[in-house]
């Protein structure tokens, strides 16, 4: 086959495959929800790209020209546009500020660029690109995506990470669990990049179509993800929001005294003592501020307590209680009237997908299996 037939079918089919998932999947979430966002940040950076990949191996350099500067500026948009998917989803205090507008300073950059060479240097330079080889320009612009690459990434996995611990740490409910796929979209994305630029730089030529076929990947992981979790519950701003002071990790050993295992023993025995007779696991909005000021204790103190003494965070705490009383429950299924379906709004889940969630990782089965097994 061709090179140049194989570059422009790669390109057209991914373009037709890509507009059809994104269309299944906005009609799927009725155009609302994560992975509508997530659809966009796939198409809208790349499509630019594979017109002008087409046009090139067509031979409209008319259309080529316009192209050019669209398509190099088009592929800086996508890292910004992951750093911000995941603030927005992971940061309930988040709003666009106009500082936001440097993410766009690259992209600037390569449009500079571009139109400061004349159109029979652009042609040039798109004529030499179809022989496989990368222009000067084409070079700029790979080094200024690689350079992203690194930045964002590293950027946004640590907020990522920061975030989990903080929520674990500090939520009971288990409704930011439901993001998770968002936490793996981030990761495949990774991957992809990692996989493009080590053929990249085996064989350059891959650029050209080894990117659209990875994206219609994860475009299909979109649409799996969407069949396979139908309901994504927005993570909820708990009654006292979680504030980025509280993420900053303080020298902590050195501004708390040091506590002995009696002691935190005897904190955990009140925390569940407090907490089996006032069920208040059965709340939904509980969190580590609210709990800690209803029984008196230092929420670092509570925290620590609970770590040290238990060896699981405050999230994994209350879950285990709402599982104990669901077990309860579900026992007393047939002469109560409960149905499985009803029992997790009785026991403080926001959502049956977090329930069946949480209930098989603490029993490891289901809670049908469970009964069953019971």
């Amino acid at each position: 086959m061709d090179y140049n037939f194989f570059i422009l079918t790669v390109n057209s089919s991914s373009i037709i495959i890509l507009m059809v998932l994104a269309i299944i999947l906005l009609t799927a979430t009725r155009f609302r929800g994560e992975n509508g966002y997530a659809a966009a940040i796939i198409v809208l950076p790349n499509v630019p790209v594979y017109l002008y990949n087409m046009s090139r191996m067509l031979g409209w350099h008319d259309f080529s020209l316009f192209m050019l500067p669209v398509c190099f500026s088009a592929n800086t948009l996508l890292m910004p546009l992951l750093w911000l998917f995941a603030k927005k989803n992971f940061d309930p205090s988040f709003r666009l500020r106009p500082l936001d507008l440097l993410h766009l300073l690259p992209g600037l950059v390569c449009l500079v660029l571009c139109l400061s060479l004349s159109p029979e240097e652009q042609l040039a330079s798109i004529q030499y690109e179809t022989t496989g080889e990368d222009s000067l320009l084409g070079d700029v612009n790979t080094s200024i995506v690689f350079l992203q690459m690194v930045g964002y990434f590293t950027v946004i996995f640590r907020f990522l990470h920061r975030k989990k611990k903080l929520i674990n740490d500090t939520v009971s409910d288990a409704e930011w669990v439901q993001k998770e796929w968002i936490i793996v979209f981030e990761y495949l994305f990774a991957g992809l990049f990692v996989v493009v630029m080590v053929c990249y730089a085996i064989w350059p030529r891959t650029d050209a179509w080894l990117i659209q076929i990875l994206n219609v990947v994860a475009m299909f992981y979109l649409v799996y993800n969407t069949i396979a979790h139908p309901v994504m519950p927005i993570v909820q701003q708990v009654s006292e929001p979680i504030q980025e002071k509280e993420v900053t990790i303080e020298p902590e050993a050195s501004v708390l005294p040091s506590m002995s295992d009696e002691q935190m023993k005897e904190v955990c025995d009140t925390a569940s003592r407090y907490m089996e007779e006032s069920k208040a696991y059965l709340r939904p909005d509980i969190s580590l501020a609210l709990f800690a000021k209803e029984v008196n204790i230092p929420q670092r103190t509570l925290s620590r307590s609970i770590n040290g003494c238990l060896g699981y965070n405050f999230f994994e705490f209350v879950n285990r209680m709402r599982i104990e009383e669901a077990k309860r429950r579900l026992r007393e299924l047939s002469a109560s009237g409960y149905s499985i379906d009803g029992i997790y709004t009785e026991c403080g889940f926001r959502s049956r997908s977090t329930f069946y969630m949480v209930f098989k990782k603490i029993t490891g089965k289901t809670p049908a299996a469970w009964l069953e097994e019971g």
